[in-house]
């Protein structure tokens, strides 16, 4: 180990010893004199803000008993005012008192009763304070109310106090209290009382004071992290203060303080008491106020030990600070001491020899047959020659593997034209393959398109068959029972048995016969009539003008045998008729899609169901609205809902094209928009917006793959 070395660890070493002494005999004192001092702030911030609240208190006070005397004087003269002046006066003097004074919200003048006038029982001017100002009232006047029975004024004057004995106090505070009647504030009422030349009493005068600003005042007290403030009144143990208390603490700290021989009880208002609660380990700071409140706070002992903790950290983390300066300092002297011997290690550099022949540098080692401080210098440099000619040996080395590398990349490069273009080729082949799959998809695809509108065709052809059945049996049963009637009269003529009343008869058969045989064919008729146009127009690809509300209910009349027998019905609403011109096929075969989708899907068997198409008419544009109460859908389903191939029940056989055409014709062939939303259990609402009259001819019209 160096001189150098040796010396510097000699300073550290030093350095930690006196460090550890100092913290070791200093540490004790600095924590007890940083708890008092912290107790001491504490102590002083208590007694900061009960002051406060002293001299608001006082403030109440003092305005409370001007508006005493005012009552006297205005009771001494009452004999000279009517009831329009005397009303005038109060309400002069209650506004003029609270006006300038914020911190109160309202007051009144409390006459007993029938001590201002003998015919008039209450007399209670009262005004308070609103964000128009403030404003006199007669609200608290009446007899609903009747203020003598007021916790408020009980609280002064108790009913059973006799009315010619004088009080011990003149000035009285009431508990903090939820004001209902007036203001609707939370605040403390005190009350000043008045007198007679007598001393008789005539009454008090009250102030109404408004303890937001007090509370918020407190609530924003610092102390310590964990500290918790309270403030209540000794006959309700509920905090005032945000800062809620656990219930424990709470009911521990209000036993203590109602205890007659606290030491709480013998101290004066604003001063502070503190004492520690041994058994939640903390200390409570606590005082009285003037108008009989209790404010205080608890800190926990632990939030002392953190403050002192960070003390202690602090001071460790500057110490070390300091040692580390102090020893940053002692390297650099010794640095300075040392730069002499550096010198030499220059001078030894002089050994290095250059051949400029070769353009090579050979360094010699040296030989020192010396023991002394300049040993480690020439032994390091020794161990540097080694180094070199080492190193230099694995540069030349290195050299040749670089040569050996560039002659293999130079083959390499010879053989890359042919490597790419063989890719070419193999790329080329895949892009071919690519391009065949997709064409046979797109004819799948369209395959499958058409053996959608083929499905939905056979569809139709299969209702018609079951609904013309029914009319057609109908009419020929009627024919069968007329031709049977009509052989009867026949025989019974021939005979000359025919009387008139069964010619009558066979009239009346026949006529009743033909209206029925004549309505179901008709029946017939129209069915065949509205099937024969939706199949031409889903079979043909040209526009025409159509009314839409008598489309949409033939397509609907085509589909009824798909729900005939299931308690499912489908409502058509338009408003009036809607000529438009567009393509009626793919109108026809979206609505059918549509429909079946929700029979399919929507309900399931025996599941009752409404499926609703409404049109609205916005001029140049239609709007269809399509809408079941069905199971609906999920948003993972609605995200694929139009795409090719996409369905939810492949294994039942479907192939993922119904909604894949409903949104191709929709936008491609009736140059629309279709929008669809639907939530797990709220049915599925699909809008579609199209166009009255296309914007260009059929033949311009993009095919539907």
């Amino acid at each position: 180990m160096s001189i150098k070395s040796r010396i510097l660890l000699s300073v550290i070493i030093l350095q930690l010893i006196g460090f550890a002494v100092v913290i070791f005999r200093f540490g004790d004192q600095a924590s007890e004199s940083m708890l008092d001092n912290g107790q001491q702030q504490i102590r002083a911030t208590v007694s900061s803000r009960l002051k406060h609240f002293d001299a608001l208190t006082n403030e109440m006070e003092r305005s409370a008993r001007a508006l005493a005397l005012s009552g006297e004087l205005i009771h001494l003269h009452r004999d000279d005012l009517d009831e329009a002046e005397a009303e005038q006066l109060f309400s002069s003097l209650l506004v003029k008192t609270f006006r300038p004074f914020p911190q109160a919200i309202g007051g009144g003048i409390w006459f007993e009763p029938y001590r201002f006038r003998d015919h008039q029982r209450l007399m209670g001017p009262y005004a308070y304070r609103t964000e128009q100002g403030m404003i006199f009232s007669w609200e608290l006047n009446t007899k609903e109310y009747d203020y003598p029975t007021q916790s408020w004024y009980e609280l002064a004057l108790p009913p059973d106090w006799p009315r010619d004995v004088k009080p011990e106090s003149s000035v009285y505070w009431t508990p903090p209290y939820f004001d209902e009647a007036a203001t609707e504030s939370l605040m403390m009422t005190v009350d000043a009382l008045m007198f007679d030349k007598q001393q008789h009493l005539l009454g008090m005068a009250t102030v109404d004071w408004s303890m937001a600003d007090v509370l918020l005042y407190l609530n924003q007290s610092a102390f310590t992290e964990n500290a918790k403030a309270f403030l209540f009144h000794p006959k309700d143990p509920r905090s005032l203060l945000n800062q809620e208390l656990d219930r424990r603490v709470s009911d521990d700290l209000l036993k203590q303080l109602k205890n007659p021989s606290h030491p709480l009880h013998f101290t004066a208002a604003g001063e502070v008491l503190d004492f520690a609660n041994e058994e939640n380990n903390e200390r409570v700071y606590v005082g009285k106020t003037q108008s009989g409140l209790v404010f205080g706070v608890i800190v926990p002992n632990q939030d002392f030990a953190q403050v002192i903790e960070q003390q202690r950290q602090k001071t460790l983390t500057i110490g070390v600070g300091i040692a580390i300066l102090f020893v940053a300092i002692m390297a650099l002297l010794l640095e300075i001491l040392f730069h002499p011997f550096e010198q030499i290690l220059t001078l030894l550099k002089s050994t290095v020899d250059s051949n400029n022949d070769n353009q090579q540098t050979q360094i010699h080692p040296i030989y020192y047959q010396g023991n002394n401080e300049f040993t480690p210098i020439i032994s390091t440099f020794n161990t540097l020659v080694h180094q070199v000619e080492n190193f230099t040996r694995c540069l030349s080395e290195s050299n040749e593997e670089l040569k050996r590398s560039q002659r293999e990349i130079a083959e390499l490069n010879s053989h890359l034209e042919e490597k790419v273009e063989e890719r070419t080729r193999e790329l080329n082949a895949k892009k071919e393959e690519a391009i065949n799959s997709l064409q046979q998809l797109k004819i799948t695809q369209s395959q499958l398109v058409n053996m959608e509108k083929y499905a939905a065709m056979g569809e139709l052809v299969a209702g018609l068959a079951h609904e013309v059945n029914t009319p057609l049996g109908i009419s020929v049963t009627a024919v069968s029972a007329l031709e049977e009637q009509l052989a009867d009269l026949v025989r019974d003529f021939r005979s000359g048995k025919l009387e008139k009343a069964a010619f009558n008869d066979f009239v009346e058969f026949a006529e009743e016969g033909i209206q029925i045989t004549t309505d179901n064919l008709r029946r017939a008729a129209d069915m065949i009539s509205r099937f024969k146009q939706v199949a031409v127009d889903q079979a043909s690809e040209k526009p025409r003008d159509f009314e839409l509300t008598d489309y949409l209910n033939s397509i609907v009349t085509s589909l009824r045998p798909n729900y005939k027998y299931r308690p499912i019905t489908i409502d058509v609403k338009c408003d009036g008729n809607i000529f438009i011109s567009s393509y009626p096929g793919a109108l026809s075969q979206v609505f059918t899609n549509l429909i079946m989708n929700s029979l399919i899907h929507a309900f399931d068997e025996g599941q009752p169901g409404n499926i609703e198409i409404e049109v609205s008419d916005l001029g140049e544009k239609l709007v269809l609205i399509y809408q079941d109460d069905g199971k609906g859908m999920e948003q993972e389903v609605i995200d694929h809902l139009f795409e090719a191939f996409f369905t939810t029940r492949r294994e039942a056989g479907g192939s993922g094209m119904g909604t894949h055409v409903i949104h191709e014709l929709t936008t491609n062939v009736l140059q629309g928009e279709v929008e669809v939303s639907s939530a797990p259990g709220q049915g599925t609402r699909y809008i579609l917006t199209i166009p009255r009259n296309l914007s260009r001819p059929a033949s311009q019209q993009p095919p539907v793959e």
